[in-house]
C-alpha cells in the first residue's frame, strides 16, 4: 500500500510539472466520457428501457399490412383483431387500444385529458400494478359497467390534488359520469402521453367491422415463441380471412415487431447516429491521451534509464507509468461527471415539452447509474491502455545507449515514433468523419426546414377543440358551435382570417379515406385507395395561403342542403384523372355505398402534412358545413405575433361554452419545429462532436509536433549552424505534419463517404452528398493540421545554435 501511495504522490508531482499536457489529456478524456454518458443514457432511456413493463422483451406491436400496395404498417380492423384473439396460439395476451378525446368538466373546471380506450387484457398484458385502486378488468365490460376510468399519477397530482379519496368518486368526462377505479404509478406511460384509460367495448356491430382500421394492437408472446413464429401464425390466419372475406381482406398480411422497436421508430436512427459519433469522440480522446503519454514517457527516458541504473526494477517503472495513466483517467472521469450532468440538463431543456410528453423515455431521461459506471470504467481502462504502450516500451529501454546520449535529451525509438504517427493519422481520419457528418447533417436539417411545404407557416396560431358527444350529438349543434367560434376569432384584433380543419399540417394524427373517381373502375378485392381527408371551413386555404390552381374555393353557399362538393389536391387530381381537368367531375369518398358522389369544384396546391415527407400526400377537402366534425383544429392567421392572441382565443372558446377547453395551442411554426426537433437536436450534437473532434485532432497534432521539435533541438541547432534558413525549418516541421494529416485524410475520405451513404439511408433521406461541402471540410481539416504544426515550427526556427551545440 505504501508503494502505491508513493507512486500516486510521485505521479501527481510529475503531472504538475507539465500542467498544459495534463490539462489537455484530462479535458480530452472528460469530453469523451461525458459525451458517451449523455448519449448512452439517452439510448438506455429511449431504446432499451422506455417502459417499466414486465418481460418487455416479450411485448410486441401487431399491425396489418398490404404488401402489394407497399403498406407495411396499418392499424387493425376490430373484426380482424377479434379473429386473431380467438385463433392465435402464440400469445399469452392480445390487446387493443384507441385514442379517446376527453374533456373533464364540472365545478368550474374545464381540462383536456389524453385518453385511451383499451380492451380487457390491456393491463394484464403489460403487467403493471396500479399505485392506488385497481385496473380495468373483465367485469368492467359487462353491460352497464363501462363507465369507469383509470388515471395517470401525473394528471392525478396536477389536476386533482393527489387526493386518495378520489377512488370511487365520479368525474364528468365529455358530459358523462365515469367512476375513478385506479391511479397508475408514475413510471407507467403507455401509450405514450396517455393520462386516462377507459374500457373499449368491441361488442355488437363492431365485431363484424373489417373496413375501418383504427385499433393499435399489442401482444405478449408466450415463452419460447419467437417474433417470427408469431408473425407466421397470424399471417396464416390473415390468409384464411382473405379467402373468407375477399372484399376487405384479400392481400392483407400481418407484421409483428418488438414493442420498443415499434414505438421508437423515428428516434432510434438519430440515437444510433449520435451513439456512433460519441464513440468516435471517445476514440479520439483515447488517441490523444495515448499520444501525450507516449510523449511524456519519451521525454523522461533519461530519467527512467537513470532510475533503472540505480536499481529500480523494470516492472516498478512500468507500474509508476500505469499509475500516472490511471491518475489522468481518474481526473478525466471526475471531470466527465460534471460534463455529463450539465450536458444532459441542457439536452432536456432543449427538447420541446410536447415532444417530451409524447416520445418514449424522455420523461425519465436521467444519468443512468449503470451507464455511468460503465463509461467511467471505459475511461479508466482507456487511461490504463494509454499508459500501457509507453510502460512496455520503457521496460525495454537500452540503459547504456540512453545514458551515453548525455545532454542531448535523447532520441525517440523508431517504433515509438511510428506509433505516435499512427495515432495522429487515426485522429485526423476520425475527425474528418465526424466533421463531414456534422456538416452534412446541419445542411440537411436546414434544407428540411426550408423545403416548400405548400403553405405559409408564418403568423398562424393553431389549437384544438373537441366537443363532448353528450352535448353536441346533432350535426347542427356542431356546425353552430364552430360557426360562432370562427366568427369570434376573425373579430379578434390582429386576426386576418380563421378557419377549422380536421388536421393541421405537422399534426401526428391524420384522417384518411378511400376514394373512387367516377371514371375509375371499382377497387379490386382487398385493394385500398387512400387519400388524406380534411373537413374545412371556407377560409382555410386563405389562412394557410394554399394556392388555388383551378376552379374555386368553398363558400358559405356550400351548405348541408346543397350539392355535395369536394376540392382535391393537385396530386390526387393527377392520380385519378391524369392530365384531364377534374373540375365538374365526381368523386366518392369512403367505402360506404350510401356516401354521396361529390362534384369537384376546385384543385389546390399540394400540402406536405409532415416535415419529413419528401412528397405531398394526395388530399381531399370537403366543406365543414357538409361534414361537421366534433374534434377540429382552429387556425388563425394574424398580422403580428400569433402568441399574442392565445389568451383571447381561449376566451373566445369559453365565451361560447365554458365546458369546452382549447388545448395544444401552438403556432404553426412551433408545430413544425417540434416535429423536426429530433433532427435539430441530432444536428446540434453532431456539431458539438465535430467541434470536439477538430479541437482534439488539432491538439494531437500540436502535441506531437511540439514534442518532435523539443526532441530535435540539437538537430535544429546544427541545421541553423550549417546555414539552414528559417523557411527551411518551417517547411521541415510543417511538411512532416502535413504528411501525417494527408495520410489521415486519405483514410478518412472513403470512411466519410461510406458514412454519408449510411446516414442517408438511416435518416429519412435528410443527408445528401454535397461535393462542395465535403471538399471544403476536408481542406478545413488540412489547414487546421498546418496551423496546429505552425507554432511548434516557429519554435524550431528560434533554436539558438550555440546553445544546441554546447550540449554536444
Amino acid at each position: 500500500m505504501s508503494t502505491i501511495l508513493q507512486d500516486i504522490r510521485f505521479g501527481l508531482r510529475a503531472l504538475a510539472k507539465n500542467p498544459a499536457l495534463t490539462a489537455v489529456a484530462v479535458m480530452a478524456l472528460a469530453l469523451g466520457i461525458g459525451a458517451n454518458t449523455v448519449i448512452f443514457s439517452s439510448v438506455n432511456a429511449m431504446l432499451l428501457h422506455p417502459f417499466a413493463f414486465k418481460d418487455l422483451d416479450r411485448a410486441v406491436g401487431v399491425s396489418e399490412t398490404i404488401p402489394k400496395q407497399d403498406i407495411h404498417h396499418m392499424s387493425v380492423a376490430p373484426a380482424n383483431f377479434r379473429d386473431w384473439t380467438e385463433h392465435s396460439t402464440s400469445f399469452d395476451y392480445l390487446a387493443a387500444s384507441h385514442n379517446w378525446d376527453v374533456n373533464l368538466t364540472g365545478s368550474g373546471v374545464s381540462e383536456r385529458l389524453e385518453g385511451v380506450q383499451v380492451t380487457r387484457d390491456f393491463f394484464a398484458l403489460l403487467g403493471i400494478e396500479p399505485r392506488l385502486g385497481r385496473v380495468i378488468g373483465g367485469g368492467d365490460f359487462e353491460p352497464g359497467h363501462h363507465s369507469v376510468i383509470v388515471l395517470s399519477e401525473r394528471f392525478w397530482r396536477q389536476h386533482l390534488g393527489a387526493e386518495s379519496s378520489i377512488l370511487g368518486k365520479d368525474l364528468l368526462l365529455n358530459g358523462a359520469k365515469f367512476t375513478v377505479i385506479g391511479i397508475m404509478p408514475s413510471d407507467f406511460d403507455f401509450p405514450v402521453g396517455a393520462e386516462a384509460w377507459s374500457p373499449l367495448d368491441l361488442a355488437g356491430a363492431l365485431q363484424a367491422d373489417r373496413s375501418n382500421h383504427y385499433l393499435e394492437v399489442i401482444g405478449r408472446l408466450k415463452r419460447g415463441v419467437s417474433i417470427e413464429q408469431a408473425e407466421a401464425g397470424l399471417n396464416t390466419i390473415a390468409a384464411q380471412l382473405g379467402r373468407q372475406y375477399p372484399s376487405t381482406n384479400t392481400g392483407h398480411g400481418v407484421r409483428v415487431s418488438g414493442l420498443v422497436e415499434d414505438v421508437s421508430n423515428g428516434t432510434s436512427q438519430f440515437l444510433a447516429t449520435l451513439m456512433g459519433a460519441a464513440i468516435f469522440v471517445l476514440l479520439l480522446a483515447c488517441a490523444n491521451v495515448a499520444n501525450i503519454q507516449l510523449a511524456r514517457a519519451t521525454s523522461r527516458q533519461k530519467e527512467i534509464a537513470l532510475r533503472i541504473a540505480l536499481g529500480a526494477g523494470r516492472w516498478r517503472i512500468a507500474q509508476q507509468l500505469l499509475v500516472e495513466g490511471l491518475l489522468v483517467a481518474t481526473l478525466g472521469a471526475s471531470g466527465s461527471l460534471l460534463l455529463s450532468f450539465w450536458g444532459l440538463e441542457i439536452s432536456r431543456r432543449s427538447i420541446p415539452a410536447f415532444i417530451v410528453q409524447h416520445v418514449p423515455g424522455l420523461k425519465h431521461l436521467v444519468i443512468d447509474t449503470r451507464v455511468l459506471v460503465f463509461t467511467l470504467a471505459i475511461g479508466l481502462l482507456s487511461g490504463i491502455l494509454a499508459a500501457l504502450a509507453p510502460a512496455i516500451q520503457c521496460s525495454r529501454l537500452g540503459v547504456n545507449e540512453i545514458l551515453k546520449e548525455g545532454g542531448r535529451g535523447g532520441t525517440s525509438a523508431p517504433g515509438r515514433s511510428r506509433l505516435r504517427a499512427l495515432l495522429v493519422v487515426s485522429e485526423v481520419a476520425l475527425a474528418l468523419v465526424l466533421v463531414v457528418g456534422a456538416g452534412l447533417m446541419v445542411k440537411g436539417f436546414n434544407q428540411l426546414l426550408n423545403r416548400d411545404p405548400g403553405f405559409d407557416r408564418t403568423h398562424v396560431l393553431t389549437f384544438h377543440v373537441t366537443l363532448a358527444e353528450s352535448k353536441y350529438r346533432e350535426p347542427a349543434a356542431i356546425r353552430g358551435f364552430y360557426a360562432q367560434l370562427v366568427q369570434k376569432l376573425q373579430a379578434l384584433p390582429g386576426a386576418e382570417s380563421a378557419a377549422t380543419v380536421t388536421s393541421v399540417p405537422a399534426s401526428w394524427n391524420w384522417n384518411s379515406t378511400e376514394y373512387r373517381g367516377e371514371d375509375q373502375p371499382a377497387p379490386a378485392p382487398g385493394e385500398m385507395r387512400h387519400a388524406i381527408s380534411q373537413s374545412i371551413a371556407p377560409d382555410y386555404f386563405r389562412a394557410l395561403k394554399v394556392p388555388l390552381l383551378k376552379g374555386r374555393f368553398f363558400s358559405t353557399l356550400d351548405g348541408p342542403e346543397t350539392t355535395p362538393v369536394v376540392i382535391v389536391s393537385e396530386s390526387l387530381a393527377h392520380r385519378i384523372w391524369r392530365d384531364q381537368d377534374p373540375t365538374g367531375k365526381r368523386l366518392k369518398l369512403g367505402r360506404d355505398e350510401n356516401e354521396p358522389w361529390r362534384t369537384v369544384v376546385g384543385v389546390v396546391g399540394d400540402v406536405k402534412p409532415d416535415t419529413f415527407d419528401p412528397e405531398a400526400s394526395p388530399t381531399s377537402y370537403v366543406p365543414f358545413t357538409q361534414v361537421p366534425e366534433a374534434g377540429s383544429t382552429l387556425v388563425v392567421r394574424t398580422a403580428g405575433d400569433p402568441d399574442a392572441l392565445a389568451a383571447a382565443a381561449r376566451g373566445a372558446v369559453r365565451s361560447i361554452d365554458p365546458d369546452q377547453p382549447a388545448y395544444d395551442m401552438r403556432t404553426l411554426e412551433q408545430r413544425m419545429a417540434d416535429n423536426a426537433s429530433g433532427v435539430q437536436f441530432s444536428a446540434r450534437m453532431m456539431v458539438v462532436f465535430g467541434a470536439i473532434a477538430l479541437v482534439l485532432s488539432g491538439a494531437g497534432i500540436f502535441s506531437v509536433m511540439a514534442y518532435s521539435v523539443r526532441q530535435r533541438n540539437h538537430e535544429m541547432g546544427v541545421r541553423i549552424a550549417l546555414g539552414a534558413r528559417r523557411a527551411d525549418l518551417l517547411k521541415l516541421v510543417i511538411g512532416y505534419a502535413s504528411r501525417l494529416s494527408l495520410a489521415g485524410l486519405a483514410i478518412g475520405v472513403p470512411c466519410a463517404l461510406a458514412l454519408t451513404r449510411l446516414l442517408s439511408s438511416l435518416l429519412f433521406g435528410i443527408i445528401h452528398m454535397d461535393a462542395l461541402m465535403f471538399v471544403g471540410l476536408t481542406v478545413l481539416l488540412a489547414l487546421l493540421a498546418v496551423l496546429a504544426a505552425y507554432l511548434p515550427a516557429r519554435w524550431a526556427t528560434r533554436v539558438d545554435p550555440m546553445e544546441a551545440l554546447r550540449a554536444e
